[in-house]
């Protein structure tokens, strides 16, 4: 009898033998792996008492992890390079057609096939999904690795940027929220009052629960608390800013005065020239710091939005042309119309994808930008996809949906 030390699926093995007909192959669960048929008969499935130092189950692609003891064995899982399946000496040689599977659990499948060359058909099969098994656990935990990595690297330069080792709002040391419309980091305390501004105010998001995809980081990093007040604390008029032992009456009052009622904002070097013309000037010169305060000033009224553009194109046009995704970014969370079209009728997702711009794609698609056709296509936003990726991982989910679509008071063409 031979005994198999495994981390297969047993039940994608029992599926795979029973889904054909005698004397075909079968596919051993997702890995492709032929087996003969018949099934071999299950002679008995019992619960055994499990070991005295039973190994720990390494993860799986699928089904049920197995850890498979046989004679001999020691404690602790079995390693990649040595998956041994030697044979136990049977004194009956003639009935040796069996093997057994032996769960973590102590639970025991025993098996016995029609013959040896059967037997052992079965036992390689059984031993190359368990290799596959195991490959795929490991390459999986490299990318997990891999991605929080980037991820803390990401979130570290995030910390780094400019005024960002105090909380934007009361000077709190290490804020662990942001604002991402706003560029800022902001405290805990500071983070409820945000929270009740609304997402068209702020787009409160947590540095350690929530998911941060790169044009995120990338927006937090090019702003930061220093640019954020110098755009929004530009002037304060006299009145003393909250601190970080501050009541919670004292900083909401501070923090309506400053982004919903909008007292301190910084005044416009040229208010006679129209505002549009200034922005396409800003996004043109791909100076973050000016579009954010025309943004800001834009909720004030109607933005003009004539640029005299010979294309007729916007300021989101021309950020995504110049694959700025930081201003683009700025722009859609500011209410620019992203399915606006230029003389030719191009959105801003053929001028991201003419210049090569993945990312302004991305965010294009994620606010429902038409493509050349006229029909939406709409992707998941960040804040509810764990990964832009196929595969689930235990990522961190996003604590708000701070990426969805907020009305905002004014509407960018």
């Amino acid at each position: 009898m031979w005994k198999l030390k495994s981390f297969g699926s047993l039940r994608n093995i029992y599926k795979a033998g029973n889904k054909r007909g005698a004397g075909r192959g079968a596919q051993l669960g997702c890995r492709g792996v032929g087996v003969p048929l018949p099934f071999p008969a299950c002679a008995r499935a019992s619960c055994s008492p499990p070991p005295s130092a039973s190994p720990t189950p390494l993860p799986h692609s699928q089904g049920l992890g197995m850890v498979i003891r046989g004679e001999g064995f020691g404690e602790g899982s079995p390693s990649l390079n040595s998956i041994p399946h030697d044979p136990i000496p049977s004194p009956h040689p003639e009935e040796n057609f069996e093997f057994l599977i032996v769960s973590s659990t102590g639970q025991t499948w025993h098996f016995e096939a029609a013959s040896f060359e059967e037997r052992d058909a079965w036992v390689q099969a059984i031993e190359s999904q368990i290799l596959a098994s195991l490959q795929c656990c490991e390459s999986s935990k490299v990318k997990l690795r891999t991605d929080s990595q980037s991820e803390a690297v990401a979130i570290q330069a995030i910390r780094n940027a400019k005024g960002n080792s105090i909380c934007v709002d009361c000077g709190a040391p290490n804020p662990t929220w942001a604002s991402l419309n706003l560029g800022a980091l902001i405290c805990i305390e500071c983070s409820g009052i945000h929270r009740n501004l609304g997402t068209h105010l702020s787009r409160v998001r947590s540095l350690d629960l929530d998911d941060w995809p790169r044009e995120l980081t990338l927006v937090l990093t090019a702003i930061g608390n220093d640019m954020a007040n110098r755009v929004w604390e530009s002037d304060t008029r006299g009145r003393t800013k909250p601190t970080r032992d501050s009541s919670r009456e004292e900083r909401e009052s501070w923090i309506r005065a400053k982004y919903e009622q909008l007292l301190f904002l910084a005044p416009l070097g040229t208010p006679e020239e129209p505002l549009g013309r200034q922005l396409w000037a800003a996004v043109q010169a791909q100076d973050v710091a000016a579009v954010l305060l025309l943004l800001a000033h834009a909720r004030h009224g109607p933005l003009d939005t004539s640029v005299e553009d010979p294309q007729l194109r916007s300021p989101l046009h021309l950020a995504a042309e110049l694959a700025h995704v930081v201003i683009t970014q700025l722009l859609l969370w500011y209410g620019a119309d992203v399915a606006a079209r230029d003389a030719q009728g191009h959105t801003a997702l053929f001028y991201a994808r003419q210049a090569g711009s993945q990312l302004c794609a991305d965010i294009l698609l994620q606010h429902g930008c038409p493509g050349e056709g006229g029909s939406t296509v709409t992707t998941p936003s960040a804040a509810t996809t764990p990964s832009i990726t196929a595969t689930p991982s235990p990522r961190r989910r996003s604590s708000a949906a701070s990426m969805g679509r907020a009305d905002a008071p004014v509407a960018l063409v």
